[in-house]
């Protein structure tokens, strides 16, 4: 009975496995994220890590986390401070306009929080296009705003769960060492899915030829 309950290969600690993995790398990308400035490259690490443990390519997680994190450092913290720059921006000129006034200022306000909205779109995207695939970070940004328009549904549900997690962390901040590795788990479920097509099974014999190159 005793070598069955602490046998590795059971559904229990299997399971117990995949959630350590994910508060691992939840963990890791929180670290990388410290000065700030790097918060580009270590999402991109976090999904590229995340991708593999969902698609069941066998490792250590932080292997792949660091493995990637020096392979797309330099994109990556370009994408991101693109990315969080463009995001203060918008987010302050909807403040602004919300605390002017009406009029003029409400229209400003829908508009600003309209391309809020669309940036975080693009951003949903961009980090776990730039994990997978070696593309130009323009042509990235551009294929980043096409699929989450095509994929809207699932899009709008990723930006809800990104959302929800920021809530119950402003709540319990105590969480924020694993909600945001389950977070990146349902992300990276719905990417596997979106990208289906561009990321056939390893051992697949022949590769679309029109996809962007994967990302070793």
């Amino acid at each position: 009975m005793f070598n069955r309950l602490f046998n590795q290969d059971t559904p229990f600690w299997r399971g117990m496995g995949r959630i350590f993995d994910v508060a691992e790398l939840n963990i890791l990308w929180l670290l990388c994220c410290i000065p700030i400035v790097t918060a580009g490259p270590s999402t991109v690490a976090f999904y590229y890590a995340m991708i593999n443990l969902v698609r069941g390519e066998e490792g250590y997680v932080h292997r792949d986390f660091f493995r990637s994190f020096r392979q797309n450092f330099k994109q990556g913290l370009l994408a991101g401070l693109l990315l969080m720059a463009v995001g203060g921006f918008l987010a302050a000129d909807v403040y602004i306009a919300y605390k002017s006034g009406k009029g003029i200022y409400t229209f400003l306000m829908v508009f600003f929080f309209i391309l809020f909205v669309i940036w975080s779109f693009v951003a949903l995207y961009t980090m776990p296009l730039l994990a997978k695939f070696e593309n130009t970070l323009r042509n990235t940004l551009i294929w980043a705003f096409t699929l989450s328009i095509k994929n809207l549904p699932q899009t709008l549900f990723m930006l809800f769960t990104v959302v929800l997690a920021l809530w119950v962390c402003h709540l319990l901040p105590g969480l924020m060492f694993v909600a945001f590795g389950l977070v990146c788990q349902s992300h990276a479920r719905h990417m596997l899915s979106i990208l289906k097509p561009w990321l056939p099974d390893p051992s697949a014999p022949e590769e679309d030829e029109n996809a962007p190159e994967e990302d070793a």
